[in-house]
């Protein structure tokens, strides 16, 4: 590829501006902006100080009439009090005279005023303008009409609440009971109380066929527990529980362990409790233990996963109040408040609310066997 050669000589030398005019020369070296940027439209000015002008007078009208309004009422509650405080002028009677004509003998009535318009009242009175009366006070007529009601029961009296208190506090006073302790001295008598005359000691059982009271007899779950219905549970001794000596192995391990356990929990409730009836060896020997279990660790219950049911207990009562609230906005600004046992929240409320928690205990939980009494085993064979 060639490239054309490049011109040389007297002609590429020479400066353009030299072979033009001085007037062409003038205008190219101006710097000017086009006319278009230059123009002023009078149009745009003219609407603009019109929009102003039609925004400043529609203010100006909006706040004479509030205050018109406001004037003209006042001066209609002014003259109303004031025509029902003064009375009208009465006719006035004149004795007549000796030498004056009969037809001037009273005076006629004056013309009275056009009474205004009367007072927008709160309620309608009660009785007509007599000793007493006072009307009430001016009503808003523009305000929302709201119904205010309150199905809840009455509140208990102050004899009522004493006499509640009294007999909570009262405890009867059995033996073994402790002064002052409520609830602890309650729960002392019911076992048997405290303290009380001299025992003697004397031996009661062999501890050779024996596993005494408060003996922990360790065993595996063997089906899991679910507290939402009650029912039977079923658990195998992990190990030998020997008699009160530890000469004889008298509950094998491999026995079987059998109980219930109770639903309805209460609130706040986060154990299961289970009842453990009788304890079967392999051998065919059964005992009746009626004895508590526990957690590994002795703690009365069984631990396990809780369900509060929160959004089953509350949900219901939380979309009735959305609802509720909802339809308040839309009722175009009257307001109806309802209040007690009758709203359809509260129902909903009472009624899931009473759901009591779940306990679930999974199946292969260590747990132990707290016994509650001493059994004996002292006819029944040997372990081999």
């Amino acid at each position: 590829m060639r490239l054309p050669e490049t011109k040389t000589g007297a002609a590429n030398d020479a400066d353009p501006r030299d072979s033009e005019t001085t007037e062409i020369i003038d205008l190219a070296s101006r710097t000017s902006y086009p006319a278009v940027a230059n123009r002023k439209n009078r149009s745009d000015a003219l609407g603009l100080a019109a929009g102003i002008g039609f925004v400043a007078l529609l203010g100006a009208a909006t706040l004479w009439g509030l205050n018109a309004s406001k004037v003209d009422g006042e001066d209609a509650v002014a003259e109303g009090a004031q025509s029902a405080a003064v009375p009208g002028p009465t006719s006035v009677g004149v004795t007549p005279t000796d030498g004056l004509p009969s037809a001037n003998a009273t005076i006629a009535e004056a013309p009275q005023p056009i009474p205004g318009p009367a007072p927008v009242l709160a309620r309608a009175p009660s009785a007509g303008p007599g000793a007493g009366y006072q009307p009430g006070p001016v009503g808003n007529p523009y305000s929302s009409p709201t119904l205010v009601f309150d199905g809840g029961t009455a509140p208990a009296s102050a004899a009522q609440v004493a006499a509640a208190a009294t007999a909570a506090n009262a405890v009867p006073e059995s033996a073994g009971t402790i002064p002052g302790a409520g609830a602890a001295g309650e729960f002392a008598a019911r076992i048997g109380g405290v303290g009380g005359g001299p025992v003697s000691a004397r031996r009661d059982f062999d501890p050779a066929t024996t596993v005494t009271q408060g003996t922990m007899i360790p065993a595996i779950l063997e089906t899991a527990i679910n507290t939402d219905v009650p029912g039977f549970v079923r658990a195998v001794v992990s190990q030998d529980v020997r008699s009160h000596d530890g000469a004889r192995v008298l509950i094998p391990r491999s026995s079987r362990l059998v109980g219930q356990y109770q639903s309805g929990l209460q609130a706040g409730q986060r154990r299961a409790y289970v009842i453990w009836q009788r304890v079967i060896r392999p051998d065919g020997v059964a005992v009746t233990l009626q004895s508590p279990g526990t957690a590994f660790d002795g703690t009365a219950g069984l631990e396990g996963e809780v369900d509060n049911h929160f959004f089953s207990r509350f949900g219901s009562a939380m979309l009735l109040s959305v609802i509720g609230g909802l339809a308040n906005v839309a009722s175009g600004g009257a307001s109806v408040v309802l209040g007690g046992g009758q709203s359809a929240a509260n129902t909903a409320l009472q009624q899931d609310g009473q759901r009591p928690p779940t306990v679930r205990v999974r199946m292969g939980e260590p747990i132990r066997v707290y016994t509650a009494r001493d059994l004996d085993f002292a006819q029944a064979p040997q372990v081999r």
